[in-house]
């Protein structure tokens, strides 16, 4: 829906140019094995033909070394891998080198808690999705981004540290030569 209006679950994309992207990395799941179990396409709705509106997309039957499994799509898309435990769901979500958010979806807070600290993402949401507050940290691990923007973590970014060191006395100072270099 439009993104003006507040009962709008789901916008546009930022640009034809990432609604290409995301049409291109959703194209790559079924010549790769995977099926798309639905959307996958532009929106055909009425409403959604003056901007880059792609339908909310769920992939199945995806390997993890599938390109919509290892890239960051950052469009409405989610692709579904079956796994046997946590240590397998772990090492599933961990084997990637983008790190920027993770949903957990449990009823069991101390498997979210534990889930959670094993975790290489950024910011972590339990039984929710993408809700920010903008006092927390947002920024992901590996190539999803270094730094933080948000939160007072953010202010590290807009400030340089530039240590000023003063000699009180003449007394000659040998950093290497035996003086007491630290106090």
């Amino acid at each position: 829906g439009a993104p003006d209006d507040a009962s709008t679950q789901m916008g546009p994309l930022v640009s034809e140019r990432q609604m290409a992207r995301v049409l291109e990395l959703i194209g790559t799941a079924e010549p790769e094995g995977a099926k798309i179990l639905c959307g996958g396409r532009r929106s055909p709705l009425d409403e959604c033909t003056a901007g880059w509106y792609i339908e909310p997309t769920v992939i199945g039957s995806v390997k993890p070394h599938f390109a919509c499994f290892q890239e960051e799509i950052f469009g409405p898309c989610v692709t579904v891998v079956p796994f046997d435990d946590e240590a397998q769901a772990l090492a599933l979500a961990n084997d990637s080198r983008f790190g920027l958010g993770a949903a957990i979806w449990t009823r069991d807070v101390a498997r979210a808690h534990r889930v959670a600290r094993d975790l290489r993402a950024g910011v972590i949401w339990v039984n929710a999705h993408h809700r920010n507050d903008p006092s927390s940290p947002w920024g992901g691990f590996g190539e999803s981004g270094v730094g933080r923007e948000n939160g007072w973590e953010a202010l590290v970014d807009y400030t340089e540290s530039k240590p000023v060191c003063v000699a009180l006395d003449d007394t000659p100072f040998h950093c290497f030569g035996g003086a007491k270099r630290y106090g």
